[in-house]
């Protein structure tokens, strides 16, 4: 599943749920967070890092996607990341296939994933989109 597809489905589940998305997709070679996301309810703003594959060398693409996102997420990250009293919601999307491959990954760094608490956005082919909170990944 390609990271637009992550990305456009994760926008549809995140419209359905009264968030309002506060930038555009992203062009080709532009910079900046995937998907940024207001709640006016709850008040709170959402950055979501999104990846996927291309069909082509999956396997590798997985691995690699794994380093770049949290390198990506990290970096856009404000003082005191995704601290409860804060406004913001730190997030990762990937393709729900990717989900074995993240979940050992995450499991020998559970104390860095505890520290980030990042959430996490698991799409299916058909669309669907699974929000898991940073504590699903490390069972």
């Amino acid at each position: 599943m390609r990271e637009t597809t992550v990305e456009r489905y994760i926008r549809k589940y995140l419209l359905d749920k009264n968030w309002r998305i506060k930038k555009t997709p992203k062009r080709a070679g532009e910079h900046g967070v995937d998907i940024h996301a207001w709640h006016p309810k709850w008040r709170r703003l959402l950055y979501i890092e999104a990846k996927g594959g291309s069909g082509e060398y999956e396997a590798q693409k997985i691995h690699d996607s794994f380093n770049n996102v949290l390198g990506q997420i990290i970096s856009r990250m404000d003082i005191q990341g995704n601290h409860p009293k804060k406004g913001r919601i730190y997030a990762i999307g990937i393709p729900y296939k990717w989900l074995r491959v993240f979940r050992n990954k995450i499991r020998k760094m559970k104390y860095g994933w505890r520290l980030l608490k990042l959430r996490v956005f698991l799409v299916k082919k058909n669309g669907e989109v699974i929000e898991k909170p940073y504590s699903f990944m490390l069972k």
